[in-house]
């Protein structure tokens, strides 16, 4: 049998870019939008097994993993990661080629995963400074059956524009508000307002249970992320349960008499409340702790620092109660 005839030349050299990716729910059973998106990363990549000459042959089935950020990282989408991270939903990656879906069809350009073949998990990161996007980093990995069926599922989906959500599903999408929805089919679109930038306004500590809050200014070099800690299944899909959190920041004031009391403040449970710049809060009380780093390093172009760092685990079920 002769070799597979590829017909793919230099006018099929395409643009690697995410248009878009698109989420959908067991509640609508509609494609929605996950809002802007950069930095997509997508593989499909065969599993191989040596045999006695060492020779890589396929053991039929694929190892799919991609990974991008999404740039909508306001209240509304922080509080929607548990249910985009639950193990139930499917996803959608429109690529730079992706055909215009209208009537029932396969369509190219389309990368179509189920619930059954793939877990994504989410890490919160929000380091730095306003100059910086505020993002969450999605991660996707599974595991596909090679098959000319699943095959034609995974590269050429069958899609039609009722399969996309409108404003009609307002009521029963479970990610309607990441996007901006007209009664036009088409997934909706990103809601640029919801971008939001890196930057501290405050960070408050306190013993807990609360006793009187202490605010901790000025502050630089935060570090800060929330990130799901992902079990993976037989089918090696992420379905991640729970939140390692880790937040850093340098106190620029370093008065004598503070210092003299750093050994009292970190021997307790504490609250720490952080709010960033555009007003989401992240309150953990009791669920981190703390530990602190006078450091005096550099030359007279540098400031010493006392440095708080803050870590612990927590329920990722838990996470919508932390931002507020």
């Amino acid at each position: 049998m002769a070799f597979t005839n590829f017909t793919g030349g230099v006018a099929n050299i395409t643009p690697a870019a995410f248009m878009a990716v698109y989420v959908k729910d067991t509640t609508s059973s509609k494609w929605q939008t996950l809002g802007s998106i950069a930095d997509g990363v997508l593989n499909i990549k065969d599993f191989s097994s040596p045999d006695s000459l060492t020779r890589n042959k396929t053991i039929n089935s694929y190892d799919f993993t991609a990974k991008c950020k999404m740039m909508q990282c306001s209240k509304v989408e922080l509080e929607l990661l548990d249910s985009l991270c639950d193990g139930t939903n499917a996803f959608l990656f429109k690529l730079a080629d992706a055909a215009a879906v209208t009537g029932s069809a396969a369509y190219a350009g389309w990368i179509a995963v189920t619930a059954a073949q793939v877990g994504v998990k989410a890490k919160v990161v929000a380091d730095g400074t306003p100059e910086n996007n505020r993002v969450i980093e999605l991660e996707w990995q599974g595991s596909i059956y090679k098959t000319d069926s699943n095959g034609i599922a995974l590269y050429t989906p069958t899609l039609q524009t009722g399969d996309f959500c409108s404003s009609a599903q307002s009521a029963t999408a479970v990610f309607y508000t990441i996007g901006t929805y007209t009664a036009a089919t088409d997934g909706g679109t990103p809601i640029n307002s919801q971008i939001r930038p890196c930057g501290i306004a405050t960070v408050t500590l306190d013993t807990s249970p609360a006793s009187g809050a202490e605010t901790i200014a000025p502050i630089q070099n935060v570090k800060m992320s929330y990130e799901m800690l992902a079990n993976q299944d037989g089918l090696r899909r992420f379905l991640p349960n729970t939140l390692d959190v880790s937040i850093e920041y340098d106190w620029m004031a370093t008065l004598n008499s503070d210092l003299l009391l750093l050994g009292n403040a970190t021997t307790g449970d504490i609250k720490i409340i952080v709010t960033m710049l555009d007003g989401v809060i992240f309150t953990l009380d009791n669920q981190v702790g703390i530990e602190s780093n006078f450091e005096v390093s550099g030359d007279m172009d540098k400031n010493r620092v006392i440095r708080f760092t803050h870590k612990g685990k927590v329920l990722q079920s838990s996470f919508d109660g932390i931002v507020s």
